[in-house]
């Protein structure tokens, strides 16, 4: 019983920590872009070898599902103070370079 309570500090050390409302928003606000199924990105640049650019587009299963932005934030923010695992997504991500 004794090691018990010695080892006791040790075990609450590796508790996970609880996730404030302000940290869940931030970790959320990046995810935030994929609240209706899809995004998108473009770049384009110039160096040495001459113009360039890229761009693609991502859609996943949230497209059968979409959310508003609001929605998607609020739901996650909650999801994840409680400590709820995030939903299985799958999707496709196409994209080129010139």
């Amino acid at each position: 019983m004794i090691r018990f309570l010695a080892l006791l500090p040790l075990l609450l050390a590796c508790a996970p920590v609880p996730m404030s409302p302000e940290r869940a928003e931030q970790l959320c606000r990046q995810d935030l872009a994929q609240a209706d199924g899809v995004s998108g990105r473009v770049g384009v640049g110039i160096g040495t070898g001459g113009a360039k650019a890229r761009g693609g587009i991502t859609v996943t299963n949230q497209v059968f599902n979409p959310q508003s932005e609001e929605a998607f934030l609020k739901d996650c923010i909650a999801r994840k103070v409680a400590g709820e695992p995030e939903p299985t997504r799958f999707g496709i991500s196409v994209g080129a370079k010139t």
